[in-house]
């Protein structure tokens, strides 16, 4: 018996329910939309966390906070309509400032136990080179969850909850590929309604980076186009010496 018959990992579109986390408005649809968009097609039901409210997220001169908030806010439900998502949920976390586990961990657990999805979705916190603390403490609170929402001790006001899976999306070690090809035009026409985060010429930039990295992922796969992901069990992330290169 080899790893992977010892602890499988299950496919990544083998769940019925899904909760996604993102640290900001915009970046379950740009780096994990295509996938979002296939299991809305397939019926299932996905959940979408919002973990900050995109206070800091402009580069005009003219914005204040308050307005962005407000704009991020209608931006998001729009996209997320258009994604097909059942269910969005937002945290009062500010931009620039997800805590590092501890109270963001407890939140997503409050959650994973509310909405008892069988799989869950987050950035990948071992993402080489990402200098954005929000991205890598959403990613690293999502991983302590799958530790501890099946803890009844861990928050008792709530039962425990187990999760089959987790997939990390914006990963540098995937293991599974999700043909997105079907998917693609509406998962960019999704972007495009994030205006106050995209001039036309950073959206064209953002566009370009998607197809190059769809087709990348997808010609060396059989698939046009492509998006990669970690999926680990609970299990993999303790104590695992091997999860790195599974």
């Amino acid at each position: 018996m080899n790893w992977n018959e010892f602890l499988p990992i299950p496919p990544i579109d083998s769940a019925q329910k899904y909760v996604v986390f993102q640290p900001h408005s915009d970046d379950a649809v740009w780096f994990a939309g295509g996938f979002l968009l296939k299991l809305a097609k397939a019926g299932k039901d996905v959940t979408l966390v919002t973990m900050t409210d995109g206070c800091l997220g402009s580069t005009d001169v003219s914005m204040t906070r308050e307005r962005l908030v407000a704009i991020r806010r209608d931006e998001d439900q729009r996209a997320g309509k258009a994604m097909g998502v059942a269910k969005h949920l937002y945290l009062p976390f500010h931009d620039g400032e997800l805590p590092h586990c501890g109270e963001t961990t407890a939140a997503m657990v409050r959650i994973i136990r509310q909405e008892k999805p069988d799989a869950v979705l987050a950035p990948d916190p071992w993402l080489t080179y990402e200098a954005h603390q929000d991205h890598l403490n959403c990613g690293w609170s999502a991983a302590e969850s799958m530790v501890y929402c099946n803890l009844p001790l861990y928050l008792p006001e709530l039962p425990p909850h187990d999760v089959r899976f987790i997939a990390f999306y914006i990963t540098g070690r995937p293991n599974q590929f999700v043909d997105i090809t079907a998917e693609h035009e509406a998962q960019l026409a999704a972007l495009s309604l994030f205006h106050s985060q995209f001039t036309p010429e950073t959206l064209e930039m953002a566009t370009q980076y998607l197809n190059l990295k769809a087709s990348e992922l997808g010609e060396a796969r059989g698939m046009r186009l492509a998006e990669a992901y970690k999926v680990l069990t609970p299990l993999h992330l303790h104590t695992s010496v091997d999860s790195e290169n599974i």
